[in-house]
């Protein structure tokens, strides 16, 4: 079964019948195995034998540079080692030209040769080279057979070596086609496992675990890390590493946010690979991935995207989860502070880690239009009004209910001017929105949370009356309202005082004038025409004239009445009279 390495020599029938029991064996061994490199020794194995050469040498293109893969026993140990530069020797200028070529004698002699110590060449005298060509053409490879004895080797070895590569380029490219489709369904298997693993976790820690954990498995890699931007800082931090000792090279965080920000899935370096962390338009982070000595391909990027996707649904799907339960621990702290349940609030303030012995105070707000007009409804309104709030007061505690939304606000200080400065940065977003909010007075521990609690919501009840565009309303500086709004109307005396306030705001709303308001000011400022004209950015003529006109639709004498009697009727009647409770 050996080809004659001498031209002419022999039978030519007998040589035809030996080269095609050769090429046979050839198709034997290549149909045998998927295992490529069992293929491949076997294919050095015929060849040597059928040529009766010394070496046989079969090398792969990788890149630019062709990267032994298999070789005769005695050169083996150069496997994977050993590697040309397509522009290096005859064995580059073959994959280079594509065109088998063999150097009959005087191999070193020829300038296409390039001298290699390991492989002996000062040895050998003869060499011949063919592609090993894909279907479409591209060059897979090079198969090389050297010979010590010159002009041993002619145009039959010549051509049984090109149908022999031709031969190893269908198992090449079938062997990479079931290794690529075994890889493929084991990323599948690994990333169902990994989609599996993710499903049933539900903090984030535990996330970052699996995911750099199966990540790393799943791309080869010999590091994992997850990344979280701080909007604020407008960093990343390392949230997750796999293995948890993995350190980063300095810069690397930076590099990563330059590289999140351009939509990039792969750095400059081919040993990194990265994917950005994003829920539709969010931008969570990032998950890198690091192998030495290694490049990745599509494969593995598009694979780290497909983890990156799942890892993204799986933060907030755990954020979600981690924001229900402390809304729940929080809620349940309201509930038992709004209880008086001293040890039940502080042990859930405790678990939101509340701390209820600072100085702060309760805030109350309710929609300050009365219900039935237009606008949003209550839970778009509050859960709006609720996200603008917490990002003036990030240290805030929420929660909302479906008739108002209380909160926690921690001060720095116990003084008026903490809660004043509180009330004013609260005052324009609640008229933007429509919203009334009351403040208690400041409080520490959870014994007099329930009062205070009243206060704030006592608060945002009287500021309908005075506010009805929406304000931030104190509890302290609320005067006389604080004693009257528990008292019912059927409970206050039915006199000319309420009946002339009942008159008045009838008037008011009939002809859009603002009687009840100047009278109230008026009385407040102790029958000071000047003092009410300040305040209520008006002439001290226009308010003789409203005060004229208030005698006059009410039969009242002002400068003869019980004055006092006359503002707890028109406080008392304001109240009321927002909510649609006037009788």
């Amino acid at each position: 079964m050996t080809v004659s390495p001498v031209a002419g020599g022999g039978d030519a029938l007998a040589r035809v019948k030996r080269e095609n029991e050769t090429l046979y064996a050839v198709i034997q061994t290549v149909s045998s195995s998927l295992d490529l490199d069992r293929v491949l020794a076997g294919i050095v194995e015929i060849a040597t034998d059928a040529t009766g050469c010394h070496a046989c040498f079969i090398y792969f293109l990788d890149g630019e540079r062709l990267v032994l893969r298999a070789a005769s026993s005695r050169y083996s140990h150069l496997v994977g080692q050993l590697t040309w530069g397509i522009d290096e020797g005859l064995t580059g200028w073959v994959a280079r030209t594509k065109t088998p070529e063999f150097i009959r004698d005087n191999a070193l002699e020829d300038p296409r040769m390039k001298y290699v110590p390991e492989l002996e060449e000062e040895r050998f005298q003869s060499m011949v080279a063919v592609p090993v060509m894909a279907r479409d053409g591209d060059v897979l490879g090079v198969v090389v057979l050297h010979t010590k004895a010159p002009r041993e080797f002619d145009d039959g070895v010549l051509n049984f070596l090109v149908h022999t590569a031709s031969l190893a380029a269908g198992a090449i490219e079938n062997a990479k086609l079931f290794e690529g489709t075994r890889r493929r369904v084991e990323a599948l298997t690994t990333l169902t496992q990994l989609s599996q693993a993710l499903a049933a976790v539900t903090l984030r820690e535990d996330l970052y675990d699996a995911v750099t954990r199966g990540a790393r498995q799943l791309l080869g890699a010999d590091s994992c890390q997850i990344w979280r931007i701080d909007p604020d800082a407008d960093e990343l931090n390392l949230a997750g590493s796999d293995p948890p000792e993995s350190n980063s090279r300095p810069g690397r965080a930076t590099q990563l946010l330059d590289l999140m920000r351009g939509g990039r899935t792969r750095a400059v370096e081919d040993e990194l690979l990265v994917a950005p962390l994003a829920a539709g338009n969010e931008q969570l982070g990032i998950i890198s991935c690091m192998a030495v000595g290694r490049a990745f391909d599509d494969e593995d990027a598009e694979l780290l995207r497909a983890v990156a996707h799942q890892t993204a649904v799986g933060l907030k799907k755990a954020e979600l989860i981690e924001r229900l339960t402390a809304q729940n621990i929080v809620k349940d702290m309201f509930e038992a502070l709004a209880a008086g349940s001293v040890e039940a609030a502080e042990a859930k303030a405790a678990e939101a880690r509340c701390d209820l012995t600072r100085p702060h105070v309760f805030l109350h707000a309710v929609r300050a239009a009365p219900s039935g007009e237009d606008g949003p409804g209550w839970p778009e309104l509050a859960a709006r009004f609720e996200s603008r709030l917490r990002r003036l007061y990030p240290r805030a505690f929420f929660d909302s209910r479906h008739d108002c939304v209380r909160a926690i606000a921690p001060l720095p200080t116990a003084g008026a001017a903490a809660v004043e400065r509180l009330r004013q940065g609260c005052e324009e977003l609640a008229r933007e929105e429509g919203v009334v909010v009351g403040f208690s007075d400041v409080d520490r521990g959870a014994e007099s949370a329930r009062r205070r609690m009243r206060e704030a919501a006592d608060a945002s009840r009287i500021g309908r009356s005075l506010v009805a565009d929406g304000g931030a309303v104190s509890y302290e500086g609320l005067g006389a309202y604080k004693y009257l709004v528990h008292l019912e109307m059927d409970d206050a005396p039915h006199d000319r005082y309420r009946l002339s306030v009942e008159e008045l705001l009838d008037y008011d709303r009939r002809r859009g004038a603002r009687l009840v308001e100047t009278l109230e000011r008026f009385l407040a400022d102790r029958g000071s025409v000047a003092a009410s004209a300040r305040a209520l950015y008006i002439h001290p003529n226009t308010v003789r004239q409203r005060l004229e006109r208030i005698e006059r639709v009410t039969g009242l004498d002002l400068g003869k009445e019980d004055l006092l009697s006359l503002e707890l009727a028109l406080k008392l009647a304001r109240l009321h009279d927002v909510h649609g409770d006037r009788h």
